[in-house]
């Protein structure tokens, strides 16, 4: 009986912890405005990891369509010599953004 009691409260704390880590996560900017639900990134399994960018890339259009957008900027950031990049390596969704870029440089661009 101890048992069964001890495992239900453990089912039970997970579940909580579980629901409130993903109650806390908040979009920002556009996606924010847009009042998208996690499910147009994550699918219907909510993964913690964060989507492959062939997922933004069904919104936002394809990498050269993302270059052309932010043509204007001196260097473009969308046209580096590292295609390894991901989306997701400067563009955050549930924290702030960084750009990967000025590991290396001093761009200073402030990241969406």
């Amino acid at each position: 009986m101890k048992i069964g009691l001890a495992a239900a409260l453990a089912a039970s704390l997970l579940l909580v912890f579980s629901s409130g880590a993903s109650a806390q996560m908040t979009l920002k900017g556009k996606h924010k405005e847009m009042n998208m639900q996690c499910d147009t990134c994550h699918g219907q399994t909510r993964p913690r990891e964060m989507p492959e960018d062939a997922v933004c890339l069904q919104c936002h259009g394809s990498r050269d369509a993302v270059k052309q957008r932010t043509a204007k900027l001196n260097p473009n950031p969308h046209y580096g010599h590292d295609e390894s990049i991901s989306c997701n390596d400067c563009h955050k969704q549930h924290e702030p953004s960084v750009l990967t870029c000025d590991q290396c440089h001093k761009f200073g661009y402030k990241t969406p």
